[in-house]
C-alpha cells in the first residue's frame, strides 16, 4: 500500500511500503500474520485494548487500528508506519505499555522501570520539575534519569532521545 497524499494506492505486496491486514480472530492467528511479513504492517481489530496490541507489536507488527477507523486516521496510520513509528488506536493506548519491540533491543543497556517513566513523561513534554511532581521523586533525581536516559540511547537532548524512543517503541504519544 502506498500513500500519495490523501490517495491510497493499492500494490502487490512485494512492493508495498506498507501492509493493511484485517486481523480477524484471536490474538495469536494476527500475532502469526505480522511476523510473516517483511514489510510494515498495520493491523485492523475489532477491539484494540493495550494487552492485544502489545502482543500484535512484539510479534512484529508496526500498527493496530480499530476497523471502525476513519480514512484520515488510517492513512496518517500508513504515513506514520513509512516513516518507521509504531501506530496505536486511541482504545490501545488507555494504559501505559512496557513496549520493547526487537527495534529496542538495540539498546546496549535497557531502561530502568523508571526511567520509562520518565522517558514517558518527557514525551508528552513535561519540564523536569513537573516530572518530579507526578513521580513523586527530587529535581535531582529526574536530572539523573534524564542523564542515564541520554547516555543509554545515545542522544544529546531531550528531544532527540524522545525522537529516538518514538522510533524503538519504547514510548506512545
Amino acid at each position: 500500500m502506498a500513500t500519495l497524499g490523501s490517495q491510497v494506492e493499492i500494490v502487490p505486496r512485494e512492493a508495498a511500503d506498507v501492509v493493511l491486514h484485517d486481523a480477524a480472530g484471536s490474538r495469536d492467528a494476527f500475532a502469526a500474520v505480522a511476523a510473516g511479513f517483511s514489510v510494515p504492517t498495520l493491523l485492523f481489530v475489532d477491539d484494540p485494548h493495550a494487552e492485544m496490541a502489545l502482543a500484535a507489536l512484539r510479534a512484529g507488527a508496526a500498527g493496530v487500528l480499530a476497523r471502525q477507523s476513519d480514512a484520515a486516521e488510517i492513512v496518517a496510520a500508513i504515513e506514520a508506519v513509512r516513516a518507521g513509528l509504531l501506530v496505536l488506536d486511541a482504545g490501545a493506548r488507555e494504559a501505559p505499555l512496557p513496549i520493547a519491540t526487537g527495534r529496542a533491543a538495540a539498546l546496549a543497556e535497557p531502561l530502568t522501570d523508571r526511567e520509562a517513566q520518565v522517558l514517558t513523561l518527557l514525551a508528552r513534554g513535561l519540564s523536569n520539575r513537573r516530572v518530579a511532581e507526578r513521580l513523586a521523586i527530587s529535581d535531582n533525581t529526574v536530572k539523573a534519569h534524564v542523564a542515564s536516559i541520554l547516555g543509554k540511547l545515545g542522544a544529546t537532548t531531550r528531544t532527540e532521545a524522545v525522537t529516538l524512543a518514538i522510533r524503538l517503541g519504547l514510548v506512545m504519544l
